[in-house]
């Protein structure tokens, strides 16, 4: 699979908020962009877990985005 240049700007961060047995949650970034692109509104027991599912989010919306043709010859 080829990797666009956009998708090599999108990234998943995994942040602490808010306390008690679920603290963690994801966001999808895009370089450069003031406010995230899409954030989780599930809440994650460890930073793993929620980037597992950050990660998902992440390869489904990178497959979603229309692909520009190949030029015809």
């Amino acid at each position: 699979m080829r990797v666009s240049k956009e998708a090599l700007t999108l990234s998943v961060v995994v942040r602490r908020v808010r306390t008690g047995a679920t603290p963690f949650g994801w966001e999808l970034l895009r370089a450069g962009a003031p406010a995230p692109v899409k954030v989780s509104t599930e809440r994650f027991y460890s930073m793993e877990a929620a980037y597992q599912v950050g990660q998902t989010h992440l390869v489904d919306l990178i497959k979603k985005r229309p692909r520009p043709s190949a030029p015809m010859v």
